[in-house]
């Protein structure tokens, strides 16, 4: 067992690689960009559902997901198979200028569907949108990278290997690597070299931070390894009757190699038009919560989705964490359309939530005001990260 640790440390040293140092635009902490090595085996399946490789397939596909007497979850697998691989995880690595009483502490910030981890860390207006400029400002070290599928880490079969429990293995061994010292020791070795990560140690405390399907990650792993975290951070999801009720077509969505702009992707990959980005993403007062120059960025930042990660999704949504003795916060839009069904004021029970986790430390709620399901890419983000912060805080994080 030792001897196979220590080839794989060794073969993540050789393995990660970095694009640069960015400090130039950071006036709280320094980021590295990394493409990480992840080998990661979970169950999956193949699933009964159309082949999607134009823009009349793709919305043809939506209207058949949102159907009524469309089979749903375990009713549409075909056969139970296993997938297993070494996939390549593009992430950033970023770090507080200033040592601080947070210093030890990681965030893992997972991002949700439509999007890759720039969701994080948006340039337009960073000191006022980004989370990750927020949270270096706060004190804290934050990874955020691309799911599987997303971005600049890789694009495998839509159909067959992006689903939803290897991307959830797949954050299980980000982690681990985090949480025994090896993401920090790789990323310090990685060209180009640097003091500032060649320096690091290990965090001494992770907190789990997810966004929308990043949430369904993220709930999932806290309630199968309570004790990989430290505190949750759950914004852009409850688990409830309106959970997703405005339904797919809401998307707008195009097949991915065909859509304005193309995108580089097989079959079953399929994208939002601006109209479904609004929909799902925007929300509250349009002449006050956001700003055209917003939405338009936020369309910019578009990323394709595999249809397998929503057709595994009920493999993740939903699990209890009775074993989960940290503190966890949902942080909801008041405006979230795809989740909360356009208000969520009234839309979910407290209770409920605590009963998901009811040996957590603490389990507590709050509603973003004048925000749709995006919380970057509105007016009022920095006061709802200033929250998050108060919170941890109170938790001892």
């Amino acid at each position: 067992m030792a001897a196979n640790s220590i080839i794989a440390l060794l073969a993540l040293f050789h393995g990660i690689s970095a694009s640069g140092i960015d400090a130039s635009q950071r006036t709280y902490g320094y980021c590295k960009q990394l493409d990480i090595p992840v080998f990661a085996t979970s169950d999956s399946a193949i699933y009964d559902h159309p082949i999607v490789d134009s823009n009349i397939k793709a919305r043809a596909w939506a209207i058949h997901a949102d159907s009524w007497d469309t089979p749903q979850g375990v009713q549409t697998i075909i056969q139970n198979t296993t997938t297993s691989g070494t996939f390549s995880i593009h992430a950033q690595l970023c770090v507080p200028k200033v040592s601080g009483m947070k210093q030890g502490i990681l965030q893992i910030a997972t991002h949700g569907a439509h999007y890759d981890g720039r969701y994080w860390d948006p340039e337009l207006d960073r000191e006022n949108h980004s989370y990750v400029e927020a949270s270096l400002k706060a004190g804290y070290s934050i990874l955020t990278y691309d799911r599987l599928g997303a971005g600049q880490s890789d694009h495998p079969d839509a159909y067959n290997v992006v689903q939803a429990p290897l991307e959830l293995e797949i954050l299980r061994q980000l982690t681990l690597m985090a949480r025994n010292g090896t993401l920090y020791g790789a990323a310090g070795k990685a060209q180009p070299l640097d003091t500032v990560f060649d320096t690091l140690a290990k965090p001494d405390k992770v907190v789990h931070v997810g966004h929308s399907f990043g949430s369904f990650l993220t709930s999932a792993l806290i309630a199968k390894y309570p004790s990989l975290t430290d505190g949750v951070i759950l914004t852009g999801y409850v688990y409830g009757k309106h959970l997703g009720a405005p339904g797919m077509a809401s998307w707008s969505v195009d097949f991915a190699a065909t859509s304005s702009p193309p995108f580089n992707r097989s079959s079953g990959y399929v994208v939002c038009q601006k109209s479904g980005i609004q929909n799902l993403f925007f929300g509250g007062n349009p002449d006050t919560a956001f700003t055209p120059e917003m939405l338009d960025y936020g369309d910019s930042l578009k990323q394709p989705v595999a249809i397998a990660e929503l057709a595994s999704a009920f493999h993740i949504i939903g699990l209890q964490g009775p074993d989960l003795k940290a503190p966890v916060q949902f942080m909801m839009a008041e405006f979230d359309f795809y989740i909360c069904d356009g208000s969520c004021r009234g839309a979910y029970s407290l209770q409920d939530l605590k009963n998901t986790y009811p040996n957590a430390t603490v389990v507590e709620d709050y509603i973003q005001p004048n925000t749709g399901h995006a919380f970057p890419l509105h007016n009022n983000a920095s006061a709802g990260y200033q929250v998050t912060f108060d919170f941890l805080n109170r938790n001892g994080l």
